[in-house]
């Protein structure tokens, strides 16, 4: 399933939801009205992060944006939670020119250790060495989510942790403009982890609100604020 709204534009902005989100979340139905109310092009796509791994996460949106980067001079990448995560791999392996900024909305910088914070190490012990799948309850909507078997081992192998503690795995001098904001009373990516990413690495804007992790309140203003 995807959302797409081709205009005659030299951008398109792609948004990538949260770990346990999809494209009927409040932000997709935002940014696909906006897409209207301001003229950009949009596309919102079901990444199902949970039933793959990131490497192949990567490998599909590569294969998505040099579509584009065919037909649009400028491309915007957009990501809530996990999907900044990916599209901050994205500027780490896949360097793409036509790429030119990235809006990330409440980052995570390390999943993996997210996961296991939530779920525990004894629980995720087996699924850590790929031996079976992980299953979360109340994830989404008070619903249980099973994570793949591949999905931890991937991440390890590869090095997709952003933040390992106090040391930051991405450029100083980032490939993309990066505008990131970040809710104080975030409870599930302490704002914390932004406050460190930024020390190090050279961001065009980072903003603190008073928010939470969904920034229910000012995810409006910050994208009217960011757009084109």
């Amino acid at each position: 399933m995807f959302l797409l709204r081709k205009r005659e534009t030299p951008s398109v902005l792609v948004h990538l939801h949260g770990f346990a989100s999809d494209i009927t979340s409040r932000k997709v139905k935002l940014l696909y009205q906006l897409s209207e109310e301001r003229s950009f092009s949009f596309l919102a796509m079901d990444m199902e992060y949970h039933k793959t791994t990131t490497t192949q996460v990567l490998q599909f949106l590569h294969t998505v944006l040099l579509g584009l980067s065919v037909e649009f001079g400028e491309i915007i990448l957009s990501g809530s939670s996990h999907g900044a995560y990916v599209v901050l791999n994205y500027l780490r392996f896949y360097p793409l020119p036509k790429v030119k900024k990235a809006f990330l909305f409440a980052p995570s910088y390390s999943t993996l250790a997210l996961i296991l914070r939530d779920a525990g190490y004894q629980k995720s012990e087996r699924w850590l060495r790929g031996e079976e799948d992980l299953t979360l309850e109340d994830c989404h909507e008070g619903q249980s989510i099973t994570i793949n078997r591949n999905f931890a081992v991937d991440i390890m192998e590869r090095g997709y942790e952003i933040l390992v503690e106090d040391t930051v795995n991405f450029p100083q001098d980032p490939p993309a403009q990066l505008y990131i904001t970040h809710g104080v009373y975030d409870d599930v990516v302490p704002v914390d982890h932004s406050r460190i990413f930024v020390k190090k690495v050279r961001v065009t804007q980072y903003k603190e609100v008073e928010d939470d992790h969904s920034l229910t309140k000012t995810f409006r203003e910050t994208v009217e604020e960011w757009l084109p």
